[in-house]
């Protein structure tokens, strides 16, 4: 019983999986430079995995908790990094699904020239300065988060993986 309830979870969870290959650049202010990543983000029904097959990581995110692979062994990361990670794959996960009540509890939303900018009204605004994106057809394709260190993460969403 206990092998099918795990099965249906599964099957479930890859029904629900979509995953996609994007481009990370991460600027940091404090050194001024960037850096760019490749990678596959799957959004799941509860939570997130990306990979970045080239240095070879991968990110969990169960929605609770995050756990970091690096060559398949597991990193232990410290409190506070973990904790700015799940508020950015929150974020992620949000702008993902497109849950529009949730997205106008937690941010101003201001749509200009074809893209929405939101700026965070709660807890997030000590964090982040605000969120540019671009949404085509309901798929995101392009997000840019501005920090309140001056540092800034772009993801451009590049295609849909089968």
């Amino acid at each position: 019983m206990l092998k099918a309830f795990f099965l249906f979870f599964l099957f479930l969870n890859v029904l629900y999986a979509q995953s996609y290959s994007f481009t990370e650049v991460r600027y940091s202010d404090a050194i001024g430079k960037s850096m760019q990543l490749n990678g596959e983000i799957t959004f799941k029904k509860e939570g997130l995995e990306i990979k970045y097959p080239k240095s070879q990581r991968v990110l969990n995110y169960d929605g609770e908790e995050i756990s970091f692979f690096e060559d398949k062994k597991l990193i232990e990361l410290p409190e506070e990094q973990i904790s700015n990670m799940m508020h950015y794959f929150d974020i992620l996960k949000l702008l993902h699904d497109g849950n529009e009540d949730e997205l106008k509890s937690r941010f101003t939303i201001k749509e200009l020239d074809g893209k929405t900018f939101l700026s965070p009204t709660g807890a997030l605004k000590y964090y982040i300065e605000h969120i540019e994106l671009l949404k085509i057809n309901n798929t995101l394709k392009y997000i840019k988060l501005f920090l309140k260190n001056n540092d800034t993460i772009t993801i451009n969403i590049t295609n849909e993986i089968s």
